[in-house]
C-alpha cells in the first residue's frame, strides 16, 4: 500500500550497474515512487547497509537490499 511508504532506499555496488535486469527493475520502483509521491534514497554500498540492517531473523541469511520500502 503506497499510502504506508514512509521513503524507498534503492542500493546498488559500481558492479551492479552492469545488470540490466537490476537496472530495469530500478527503473519499474522509481517511477512507482514518483507516481506515488515517495522519496527515494539511493546507497552505493550495499554491503554496508546489510551490516545496518542485518540478516533475516527466520532463516539467518543475508537478505536482498536492493530495494528497501519503509513504512510508516
Amino acid at each position: 500500500d503506497p499510502d504506508n511508504v514512509a521513503f524507498c532506499v534503492l542500493a546498488a555496488d559500481e558492479e551492479d550497474e552492469g545488470d540490466i535486469a537490476l537496472q530495469i527493475h530500478f527503473t519499474l520502483i522509481q517511477a512507482f515512487c514518483c507516481e506515488n509521491d515517495i522519496d527515494i534514497v539511493r546507497v552505493t554500498d550495499v554491503s554496508k547497509l546489510a551490516v545496518i540492517v542485518g540478516t533475516s531473523e527466520e532463516s539467518g541469511e543475508p537478505r536482498d537490499l536492493h530495494c528497501i520500502l519503509i513504512t510508516v
